[in-house]
Parts: structure tokens; C-alpha cells; sequence
């Protein structure tokens, strides 16, 4: 009978138990992730079109930040708060957003960035003549923290040169 060091059995007992873990990160632990990812978009849609800043800056890591396609800046959960209030208290008062996250790309286990397209429509300028939709992408930067998924950060842009034109 061949008998084993216990050196090696160590050893092999650490792999076999390290396999079992990676297993469980495997695809059907990022499948779930990916899903729970893309519905921050769903989420972001859901929170504008009620125009409850509270809710959407509830997505945010408490010091997470967001820079809107405008230019608008805020860092910190309270300050995505008040940004998303004053937008909608100005042109994006009574506005419709879609926004669909199109991507998914994990960085890391509990990092992902997340590419999307959004549309807003309804805005009006300052005599309440109607404003053309504006249509632009978005990254976030997906954070994983305990069960649930963050915005890290949120970027959202306006393409400067239409699509199908000449230099895009």
C-alpha cells in the first residue's frame, strides 16, 4: 500500500478547495451579476422618469461620483442627490429618460464598466418651446459591495459629430 505525505495531501486538499471556489464565481455567478448591472440602467430610467433624486442617488457608493452629459459634476451620494433635483428643477423639468446599459466588461470580480445609450426627451427652453431629444452614451463604473451592485461613477456624453458623418 502506497501511503501519502501529508505535505501532499495538504496541498491537494488546498486546490480541490480553491476549485470549488472558483466554480462558484463561475458563470452563472457573473451571469447574475451581469444582469444585476444592466438593471442600473433599468433602475437610473426608473428614478428619472419618477424625478426622485433620492432614489437615483440611492444607487450611488456613498462617495461615488457623476459628471452629466452637460457637464454637470457632483461627487458624493447627497451631491448626486441635489445635481439630479436641480437638473429637473431646470430644461429637464418634466423630461423622459431611456437609458439601456449595452455592455458589460468585468475589470475585476466586484468591479465592471458598464456602456450604455440613453435618450431624454420632453425638454423645453426658457419660453416653453419644445427642444429637440437628446440622445448620448453613458459608462458607469459598477462597484460590488456585500450582495448588491453600485455607480461608482457615472459618465454620460453627447457625440459632437452625428452619426454616419464624415470623421466619425
Amino acid at each position: 500500500m502506497r501511503t501519502f505525505p501529508r505535505r501532499t495531501l495538504s496541498f491537494s486538499l488546498v486546490v480541490f478547495l480553491f476549485s470549488i471556489g472558483a466554480s462558484a464565481q463561475g458563470p452563472d455567478s457573473k451571469a447574475a451579476d451581469d444582469k444585476d448591472i444592466r438593471s442600473i440602467g433599468a433602475q437610473i430610467q426608473q428614478a428619472w422618469n419618477k424625478t426622485d433624486a433620492k432614489m437615483l442617488a440611492d444607487l450611488w457608493l456613498t462617495d461615488g461620483d457623476y459628471v452629466s452629459s452637460t457637464g454637470r459634476t457632483a461627487t458624493g451620494r447627497a451631491e448626486v442627490e441635489k445635481a439630479f433635483a436641480a437638473q429637473w428643477a431646470g430644461v429637464y423639468k418634466g423630461t423622459k429618460l431611456t437609458h439601456t446599459l449595452t455592455s458589460v466588461r468585468f475589470v475585476r470580480k466586484d468591479v465592471a464598466i458598464a456602456d450604455g445609450a440613453f435618450e431624454i426627451s420632453g425638454m423645453k427652453d426658457a419660453s416653453g418651446k419644445r427642444l429637440s431629444t437628446r440622445s448620448g452614451l453613458s459608462t458607469i463604473v459598477a462597484v460590488r459591495k456585500g450582495d448588491r451592485w453600485y455607480v461608482a461613477a457615472l459618465r454620460g456624453m453627447v457625440p459632437s459629430v452625428p452619426e454616419g458623418a464624415p470623421g466619425k
